[in-house]
């Protein structure tokens, strides 16, 4: 079944990134403008210029840092509502806004239907989640590859970390339906324990379940973190500020 949005809707995916508006800045770009290495080359040093990035890799770790976000409006569209939102690359729009001190895009989907599973909602979710990862994150992560020579594992553990945020803050939150709830720990069960190395179109494993660390107490926080695997190297940028969850900061974790 073919539907579209509601607003209420769009409003709520609105506070995870998602825009209806779209700009002019030389930092709005078309996905499909982005999967050829000499135009993402290009659009990557108007990234570095913003987030003053020493290097490629720096720019295409915190590129993907802000790219993952998307992921956070598809899932949350899948666990909450079971919609499916369209992501090919002809659909959907990086927008951004220049008045921000910080670079922190949107995106724009130039048609918002969905399409929900009328049968069998686990076939659907496999088809659902290969959308976007096989078909739409590993071309992407492949030609920032091999145009930067940054490692594919700090890219895919700077999308995993959000995707861990998503299932285990965003949908299980104050008032949140337990419907909801329960739906979403399942879907985060397959997403991150179950899912085949195929979904990801991955040779090796399910590169989510590689960063799913153990939580550890952090004095100077006075909370307990999941510490990540690799750096995204945001503290080389504009930034200079380690993550929380920094392997370089978490060291001290009791």
């Amino acid at each position: 079944m073919v539907r579209e949005l509601s607003d209420l809707q769009i409003n709520k995916l609105s506070k995870l990134r998602l825009t209806t508006s779209k700009t002019d800045s030389s930092l709005s770009v078309q996905i499909k403008d982005l999967l050829h290495e000499s135009s993402l080359k290009k659009y990557l040093e108007i990234v570095s210029s913003r987030i003053q990035a020493p290097n490629d890799k720096v720019t295409a770790s915190l590129f993907v840092k802000r790219y993952a976000f998307l992921s956070v409006i598809y899932l949350y569209a899948m666990s909450a509502w079971n919609e499916k939102l369209s992501i090919s690359y002809e659909n959907v729009s990086i927008e951004t806004d220049d008045n921000e001190t910080l670079w922190l895009p949107s995106f724009r989907f130039a048609n918002l239907e969905t399409e929900t599973f009328e049968e069998d909602r686990d076939k659907w979710r496999k088809n659902c989640l290969e959308s976007l990862f096989k078909e739409h994150f590993l071309p992407l992560i492949d030609c920032l590859a091999r145009t930067t020579k940054i490692s594919r594992l700090i890219l895919w553990e700077n999308i995993a970390v959000y995707i861990y945020w998503l299932y285990e803050t965003v949908l299980v939150e104050e008032g949140v339906q337990e419907a909801i709830k329960n739906r979403a720990k399942d879907d985060f069960q397959f997403i991150v324990f179950q899912a085949s190395a195929d979904i990801f179109g991955n040779d090796l494993k399910n590169p989510l379940t590689r960063y799913y660390n153990a939580r550890i107490y952090i004095e100077e926080l006075g909370k307990e973190v999941r510490p990540r695997k690799t750096c995204c190297l945001s503290h080389l940028t504009i930034n200079k500020q380690y993550c929380q969850t920094c392997p370089h900061m978490c060291k001290s974790g009791k």
